[in-house]
């Protein structure tokens, strides 16, 4: 059972006694389910954010998330282009569990189905997640902070198909494009930043037209920065993804060519994920939406929508900034060996009139 709002709010006066709270209430929104929270207004009229884990794995990222905002000190923080809370104070339960009190950060959930890719929004998504890319990787690395290589990533996935494979759920033809694309080890190559690791519509938060602020820093590592722009790389936010991606692209320089599959592979493969996780939880109920959720991806699979995952198709349109699906890709190749023979024949025939 989870802990009441009220008795969070009174472990947090006793981290913190020179608060006074006047008000305090349920806080879900950015949420991972790992947490109880609330949201506590003080006599000034601030507010705050009181945490508590409700398992181990919550206590495991709690630690890690306050050991990262000591990292992120206010040099770090300064080369950001929106806010991470602090941490104000701390204390225990009658468990032993860490209660912690976090500076409030303001801002509204993003819902990329109503961000224009026009928007100012989405071009401070994209710089909102190269800034968090570009910083410093040996400090995270000194902090003893995860990292993860290539290999270890590509490792991982596959063990997780696996699983996912031996349920039986999982359509033939997207086992078949998932195994392909992690086995391209030319879509692997990448340069690793810091990733957060969190990033979803529920923890970058936006006002007036701009990301405000990003919690949940609980998953920061060293790793693949497709990571976090899984989030986006649903084809149905086909027009904001590549709009966020030319923003991200301008501001980080960056020039991985693969990125924006690896991000759409992480996408699809998070369906089959949650998929796993419902059928090990038996929820008859989650698995159906799940199933759902993967006929789509199969139907648009079938249909030429869903994206090439293989970075020889996709590295003469990163610089585009587009979306290159798998019909379309093979167009291009053709088009593209058609003008390189033509080409050929070209300098072949000015070749022989010039011999003359």
């Amino acid at each position: 059972m989870g802990k009441s709002p009220l008795i969070l709010a009174a472990l947090a006066k006793a981290a913190v006694p020179s608060l006074t709270f006047t008000s305090v209430k349920k806080l879900s929104a950015g949420g991972t389910g790992l947490f109880d929270s609330a949201l506590l207004t003080s006599s000034t009229g601030e507010h705050y954010v009181a945490r508590t884990p409700q398992s181990r794995a919550g206590a495991l990222e709690l630690d890690v998330e306050t050991q990262v905002l000591r990292t992120l000190g206010s040099s770090v923080r300064s080369k950001l282009p929106f806010k991470i809370t602090s941490q104000l104070g701390e204390t225990k339960d009658a468990r032993g569990a860490r209660v912690v009190l976090f500076e409030f950060l303001y801002g509204n959930p993003i819902d990329p189905a109503r961000v224009a890719a026009s928007s100012p929004l989405a071009g401070s998504i994209g710089s909102a997640i190269a800034a968090i890319h570009a910083l410093d990787t040996e400090s995270i690395r000194t902090a003893g902070l995860p990292e993860f290589s290539a290999a270890e990533l590509v490792k991982k996935l596959v063990n997780e198909l696996d699983e996912v494979a031996a349920t039986g759920e999982i359509p033939s033809a997207l086992l078949s494009r998932w195994e392909s694309a992690l086995e391209d080890v030319s879509l692997f190559r990448y340069q690793p930043t810091v990733v957060h690791g969190e990033l979803s519509a529920d923890t970058v938060l936006e006002l007036d037209g701009a990301v405000s602020a990003v919690l949940n820093w609980g998953a920061l590592h060293l790793g693949d920065p497709a990571q976090d722009l899984t989030w986006l790389a649903s084809t149905v936010y086909g027009e904001l993804f590549d709009a966020v991606m030319l923003s991200y692209a301008k501001t980080s320089g960056s020039s991985d060519a693969g990125l924006k599959q690896r991000a759409a592979l992480y996408n699809e493969l998070a369906h089959a994920r949650w998929l796993l996780l419902c059928v090990k939880r038996q929820d008859e109920q989650a698995i159906a939406e799940a199933r759902a959720e993967i006929s789509y991806l199969a139907q648009d699979l079938e249909d030429g929508v869903l994206p090439a995952l293989t970075a020889s198709a996709f590295v003469s349109a990163a610089a585009a900034g587009a979306f290159v699906t798998a019909e379309e890709a093979g167009a291009q190749s053709e088009e593209a060996d058609a003008q390189t023979e033509a080409e050929a024949q070209e300098e072949a025939e000015e070749l022989n009139f010039e011999s003359f």
